[in-house]
């Protein structure tokens, strides 16, 4: 009685084994393309599921193809797509674990476009299927011509023979991108996004045990293990910059040129070079130290209207002025003091605001006082604490009543445009050129004029 027992729990068991629960053991998905980041994505699910006694298998499948076969439940879910993909393929469900990460990057010749915007390219490739990059041409609302292609080799065919500006890919696809002449290319970061793992209805159990072992791999260091394994970080070549939307412009303000009220002709120059490639130009004015730090502090872009080499920090000068300075004065209470100055008399101190280099202007045995702004000279000039100020006559204060004395020290100079010496700032000044060679009247800018007010 107790043999027949005993065998009766053994086929029982061997029965429960052997139902269609059974038929799990075995998933298929669709067969991932070549590269580090869907080798780590496999590698990670392999193991995971391992873990749960399941294995995992890859059809070659066409990816919408793929998408009809998940939702019908001919095919175990997708590998690694982005969230939301279940408000679209109502039978797949995500599995709560943030698998991996990735950028959308717009990859574009310097050529074609310049600083090589969305908004500045004329058409764009992308790989059919890819939501993440239809997403991106969505929301910039473009309207120009797109090259939908099957795969990157195609992206890789059309920017070598210059039959597009730019193509909008994932960052793990630069490693398989082949381009002949690297250096050509700016690649630029549009936008982060995370992938998760999808399993149709029917698998719906194995969410809570796959993101536990998920989980688990997480926290014992075995995906940082992983990724590490498969170099997950892209070509140090083309490694993406943040693509610029707006654009910071400093300056120290000069009426007419760079008003502190965004007016100027200045200020209508660049909003004019750079209009047709950003959202728009946000305009700082105030003095040289500060719009100094802006640019080093990454809180402007470009430095507007300063002399070739003004800065001792290492920047990118635009080739070709831009406007042409006014003329620099000294200027003394009166014309005893004034001569003094001249002269190079010790005991006297000449203020100046902005540039180092303006007290070469006077013979070093002076002192020299460097003030914030303008006014804090002029004020101190007024109260007899020094004997002259370096200026500007468009800088004089409202409440001057007696004419001070003055005398030329610099005829006017060209004014140029300063950049960080980056590779966005090599795309910025670039940029700049081609405007100047091409794209604005010479009478714009004139070298044999004082001024462009």
């Amino acid at each position: 009685m107790r043999q027949r027992l005993s065998l009766t729990l053994c086929c029982l068991f061997i029965s429960i084994w052997l139902t269609p629960a059974a038929a799990q053991q075995v998933l298929t998905f669709r067969k991932p393309a070549t590269g580090p980041t869907a080798d780590y994505i496999t590698a990670v699910l392999e193991e995971a599921y391992a873990d749960l006694g399941i294995e995992l298998n890859y059809q070659p499948i066409p990816r919408l193809r793929a998408e009809q076969l998940a939702q019908n439940g001919e095919i175990a879910g997708e590998l690694g797509r982005l969230a939301g993909l279940e408000e679209e393929l109502d039978n797949l469900n995500r599995v709560p674990f943030k698998l991996y990460e990735f950028s959308i990057v717009l990859v574009a010749r310097k050529a074609a476009c310049g600083l090589c915007t969305l908004k500045s390219v004329n058409n764009i490739a992308y790989i059919g299927g890819m939501r993440a990059a239809e997403t991106v041409l969505t929301d910039a609302n473009f309207d120009k011509t797109t090259f939908r292609q099957s795969d990157i080799h195609q992206v890789s065919k059309l920017l070598n023979a210059e039959r597009i500006d730019a193509a909008l890919i994932a960052d793990f696809q630069l490693r398989n991108l082949e381009l002949s002449q690297p250096k050509d290319f700016i690649v630029y970061h549009v936008k982060s996004e995370v992938g998760f793992h999808y399993l149709h209805q029917k698998y719906k159990h194995l969410i809570e045990p796959l993101y536990q072992r998920l989980s688990l791999m997480q926290a014992s260091g075995r995906l940082s293990q992983l990724r590490q394994q498969f170099k997950l970080q892209a070509p140090e070549q083309l490694k993406p910059m943040p693509m610029p939307t707006e654009l910071t412009a400093a300056a120290a303000a000069r009426p007419g040129l760079t008003g502190a009220n965004g007016n100027g002709r200045l200020w209508q120059l660049i909003n004019t070079v750079y209009g047709d490639t950003v959202a728009g130009v946000k305009t700082l004015a105030s003095n040289w130290p500060r719009a100094l730090n802006a640019l080093l502090e990454d809180k402007a872009h470009m430095v507007v209207g300063v002399y070739k080499n003004q800065f001792d920090n290492e920047l990118l000068y635009s080739k070709k002025p831009i406007a042409m300075d006014d003329a620099l004065y000294l200027f003394a209470s009166d014309r005893t003091k004034k001569q003094a100055i001249l002269a190079g008399q010790e005991s006297h101190t000449v203020c100046y605001s902005g540039n180092e280099e303006l007290h070469k202007l006077l013979p070093d045995s002076l002192s020299f006082y460097r003030a914030n702004t303008s006014l804090d000279c002029f004020a101190l000039l007024d109260l007899n604490r020094i004997e002259g100020v370096i200026d500007y006559k468009y800088n004089l204060p409202d409440w001057v009543t007696t004419p001070y004395h003055r005398s030329r020290l610099r005829e006017p100079l060209p004014l140029y445009v300063a950049f960080k010496n980056n590779e966005l700032g090599a795309q910025l000044k670039a940029h700049l050129d081609r405007a100047l060679e091409a794209k604005l009247s010479p009478r714009f800018i004139s070298e044999n004029s004082n001024t462009i007010r």
